[in-house]
């Protein structure tokens, strides 16, 4: 159905025609109405949104357990390379150093200052160091335990000095 009107009542003659559009889509080439055009519904809609919400949640859940995961990661490696570092200093001590044969745990001074013997890491937390000298597996040696505990963990490493 094509009408015909004026939309420019100044200018007489010029006009506008302008068809109806039908309510179904239909085959341009067969024009037999299409079946099944329907797209999406309300329903599906909300659906798929509910579907992506959960997604992005669970996406969300595990981006939060793989920073914690991270974070324990970082604080255990800061404990274990104090640990190394107290070990191999105190392997190189003199094999006559009298702190290898006093008896209990004893404090290590990790940090360099005179005022504190623990040290605090940016990010990792505050470190505190100490060790303690048993009898060696053979004459002249001594075994050597060093734990540091800091940033909610605790590693322990053994190894064994030369006291001749």
């Amino acid at each position: 159905m094509n009408t015909t009107e004026t939309y420019f009542p100044r200018h007489k003659g010029i006009s506008v025609s302008f068809s109806t559009l039908p309510i179904h889509r239909a085959d341009e080439t067969t024009g037999t109405p299409l079946k099944n055009q329907h797209g999406f519904t309300l329903v599906e809609m909300l659906v798929a949104i509910l579907l992506m919400t959960v997604g992005i949640f669970a996406l969300v859940g595990m981006q939060t357990v793989s920073m914690n995961a991270n974070s324990i990661s970082m604080k255990l490696s800061v404990a274990t390379s104090l640990a190394q570092e107290v070990l191999e200093d105190i392997v190189s001590w003199r094999p006559n150093d009298s702190r290898l044969t006093t008896a209990g745990p004893q404090t290590y001074d990790l940090d360099p200052k005179p005022t504190a013997t623990s040290i605090t890491i940016q990010g990792a937390g505050t470190y505190s160091a100490t060790y303690i000298t048993t009898a060696g597996p053979t004459d002249g040696t001594v075994r050597v335990t060093v734990t540091v505990t800091g940033g909610d963990r605790s590693v322990t490493i053994t190894g064994l000095k030369r006291t001749v």
